[in-house]
């Protein structure tokens, strides 16, 4: 079975189509319209009557016509300014390592005596790809998962 005209729009001819969708602009417009006073009020309410008077009493639309062209100039300048802080701390610390050198690694021996466990577990633990440590309140290891 064919379906309806409603359920298929290419059904219907293009005049019926744009008829249709005026036809809906019209009674939108006209709801509107019935809203109006209530869109009024609420205007009225949170102050729009202010927009109105900044924005097209004194011509305030023409400073929007700025920001175009204001923008790009804003963000030209902090990008150099962005640029030229890099640069001035590249000169400044190029040849200034003032980094703490990274300690030592621990040695199993070190490692054991920290968890109080065996040389030999702590061994077994660093050779495995990946491990669990489970610790209790103290912070000593309760169980170790392995794999």
């Amino acid at each position: 079975m064919k379906p309806p005209i409603i359920k298929n729009p290419k059904g219907a001819s293009r005049f019926q189509r744009y008829s249709q969708r005026l036809l809906t602009g019209a009674f939108w417009v006209g709801f509107a319209m019935l809203l109006r006073p209530l869109l009024t009020l609420f205007a009225w309410y949170t102050g729009a009557h202010l927009f109105n008077r900044a924005m097209f009493e004194r011509d305030g639309w023409l400073s929007i016509l700025k920001v175009p062209f204001i923008y790009p100039l804003v963000v030209v300048a902090i990008g150099g300014v962005l640029i030229g802080w890099a640069i001035y701390n590249q000169l400044r610390f190029q040849n200034n390592e003032r980094r703490t050198r990274h300690p030592e690694p621990l040695t199993s021996v070190q490692l054991a005596h920290f968890f109080q466990v065996d040389e030999e577990q702590v061994r077994h633990w660093q050779n495995r790809r990946r491990i669990v440590m489970i610790h209790d309140d103290r912070g000593n290891p309760r169980e170790v998962e392995s794999e």
